[in-house]
């Protein structure tokens, strides 16, 4: 027997021994069931553990006075995860708290509005993903999908705007995570922290791809954009660039619009 054959027969069973305990650790891996509204989310405030989250989130000034901070995580979120989700009244501005650690939810650099909430496990690793549907946006405000993912504690937003409505996230009978728009009386609302937003027509879908937590929207959804948006689209790369700089200033507090 040859060197290369030798040393195939002594290295295969190796490898397959190495990878015996993640296959096995994989399979070991019950994927959650999804857990969302079916057609209408009750968001109602309260004052639990307001003050601890208010301490390790010290860094927040917000530009309102007296903003109050407010425990809105839905009894659901609360009963399945280790999430809990606090909001300001005035400023909208939306905070994660989990394993001990705050992160932001929705877009930093302008006044977002998380309207919805829903758990999903589409990658698959036994823990629940946070999902999110937030407005943001000054003049031109739009809706997005975003998501906190547990296993690297990182938020993602989904590069989707929508422009005609808020949006809700739903789940069907067969746990399929869904986008719809709202009705119109979630628009009636006196408060920013105690409301109830239903869901509309459905415009898109969030399910794992090839490995990648995607979001499919409804093409024609998409394309209802505001002739400015549309003029910002057609900027030549000057204007963007321009754009992107004063984006960034912002995110630094230097806020050049005024």
């Amino acid at each position: 027997m040859s060197v290369k054959k030798s040393l195939c027969v002594i290295l295969l069973p190796a490898s397959i021994l190495l990878l015996l305990p993640v296959h096995l650790a994989y399979r070991n891996h019950v994927q959650l069931d999804t857990l969302a509204p079916r057609s209408e989310l009750v968001i109602t405030p309260s004052k639990d553990q307001v003050a601890a989250f208010e301490v390790l989130n010290r860094e927040f000034q917000s530009p309102y006075d007296a903003d109050g901070c407010y425990n809105v995580t839905p009894d659901f979120v609360a009963a399945h995860s280790d999430y809990t989700i606090f909001k300001y009244e005035k400023s909208h501005k939306t905070f994660l708290l989990y394993d001990g650690q705050v992160y932001g939810l929705g877009e930093d650099w302008a006044m977002s509005d998380i309207s919805s909430v829903a758990l999903a496990d589409l990658n698959k690793d036994g823990k629940y993903e946070l999902y999110f549907t937030f407005l943001w946006g000054s003049g031109l405000p739009r809706s997005q999908v975003g998501y906190f993912n547990p296993a690297n504690k990182k938020v993602t937003v989904f590069d989707q705007p929508v422009y005609i409505s808020d949006l809700m996230l739903t789940m069907t009978e067969g746990g399929v995570l869904c986008v719809n728009t709202v009705t119109s009386d979630y628009y009636d609302k006196t408060s920013y922290v105690d409301y109830v937003v239903r869901a509309k027509e459905l415009v898109g879908t969030i399910t794992l791809e090839m490995n990648h937590i995607t979001a499919r929207f409804d093409q024609t959804i998409l394309e209802q954009k505001p002739d400015l948006i549309r003029s910002m689209e057609n900027m030549d790369t000057g204007q963007k660039i321009l754009y992107q700089i004063k984006r960034f200033l912002y995110k630094l507090g230097i806020n050049i619009y005024e």
